[in-house]
């Protein structure tokens, strides 16, 4: 019944078809129109500063909140009547996530997808537990509407996109464009993330950042207190936590040596500014793997969470230690090496195919400006 319901909802947006197609307009989305962010983000500022004569369009959910973006970008507001208008006669289309069920496939448009996360780590698509034959062909049918996919490496590809979404036409296998800071060393924003974020002048910082999980009740037992005194013994001076729930859950208030940076809408710059990454399962180690900074899994649920989610890869051959209860997750800290981590994620990144090149933005804008010439 969903799927016959999704097939009306198609056949009815193709009214929008009676309106050309604008050879010029851009349209970007990121995580379901919940922020200015990702790959998309760094793909717009590109656009922005190339010359070329484009119409950018932006959908938000609430597009008040982005008043402040470059006067140049026109906001929609997602699921809006507004938003399936400058969908539909966009020459180009980028987006981070499964697209819009309902949406049709337009003859004239090109659909680039970036995805939001790199490696091969917890699985997505056909890859889950939790999924049911009328899912998997809606799923599959949002990936029919994608003419080109955005890799991270060649694991990425083959074990997602091919796989999980069986997803068979072309993809470009030169990273992911929000990596390419990281890769090609923005050190001077830094200190304007820092203040943004409310850290002190010499606050060594070291972000918690968990994955999804479908029990929104979850709590965090990541003990902030002891996680700090662990890092400041093991790599000196003053810890503070940086706490960023995932952008589908809530966060949760910044007390003592914990600040909420939920908010912050750049993942990507958290990232950069920060000296530690502490997560669980998210795909968020493979970007921060690229800076070669100090990584811990704390996995208290892996036996549920492998229950629901099954992973592409074992958990042992991740860049990052994992321990289950904080008295191992102190010692993984104290026993930290360098070299054996370098070590590590090298091989790691190699087994997976890595191909982030620090030159995804350009590659990727060069075949919208290409596309939107033409």
């Amino acid at each position: 019944m969903k799927n016959f319901v999704i097939g009306i909802c198609r056949a009815l947006l193709s009214v929008f078809f009676i309106f050309p197609i604008k050879k010029n307009r851009v349209f970007f989305s990121a995580y379901s129109g919940k922020s200015y962010s990702c790959s998309p983000k760094y793909i717009c500022e590109y656009l922005l500063g190339c010359g070329e004569n484009l119409d950018i369009v932006w959908a938000f959910s609430e597009p008040r909140k982005f008043s402040s973006l470059d006067g140049r970008i026109r906001r929609v507001r997602f699921k809006s009547i507004p938003h399936l208008y400058y969908l539909l006669t966009s020459r180009v289309v980028v987006d981070n996530v499964e697209s819009w069920s309902i949406l049709p496939k337009r003859r004239g448009q090109f659909v680039i997808n970036t995805w939001h996360g790199g490696g091969a780590y917890k699985g997505v698509g056909l890859f889950r537990r939790d999924t049911d034959e009328g899912t998997d062909r809606n799923m599959i049918n949002k990936h029919k509407r994608v003419d080109l996919y955005l890799s991270s490496s060649r694991a990425f590809t083959e074990m997602t996109l091919r796989n999980s979404f069986c997803y068979h036409g072309e993809v470009l296998e030169c990273g992911m464009p929000r990596n390419d800071m990281l890769l090609n060393g923005r050190r001077d924003d830094v200190g304007r993330i820092r203040e943004a974020i409310g850290a002190k002048e010499g606050d060594r910082l070291a972000l918690f950042a968990p994955t999804f999980r479908h029990d929104m009740n979850y709590k965090y037992s990541l003990d902030f207190g002891r996680t700090a005194a662990a890092l400041k013994k093991r790599f000196g001076g003053e810890w503070k936590i940086l706490f960023r729930a995932h952008y589908y859950l809530t966060s949760q208030s910044g007390t003592g040596d914990v600040i909420d940076v939920t908010a912050y809408p750049d993942m990507q710059e958290l990232l950069l500014a920060s000296d530690v990454l502490i997560t669980d399962y998210s795909s968020s180690i493979w970007d921060f793997a690229l800076t070669g900074k100090p990584g811990f899994l704390y996995t208290p649920d892996l036996g549920e969470y492998a229950g629901e989610r099954e992973f592409y890869t074992p958990i042992e051959t991740w860049p990052y230690p994992f321990a289950k209860e904080m008295d191992a997750f102190e010692k993984i800290i104290f026993g930290y090496d360098s070299v054996e981590s370098a070590r590590k994620i090298r091989r790691h990144i190699e087994e997976l195919g890595g191909c982030e090149s620090g030159e995804a933005t350009v590659r990727t804008a060069e075949i919208i400006i290409d596309l939107c010439r033409g």
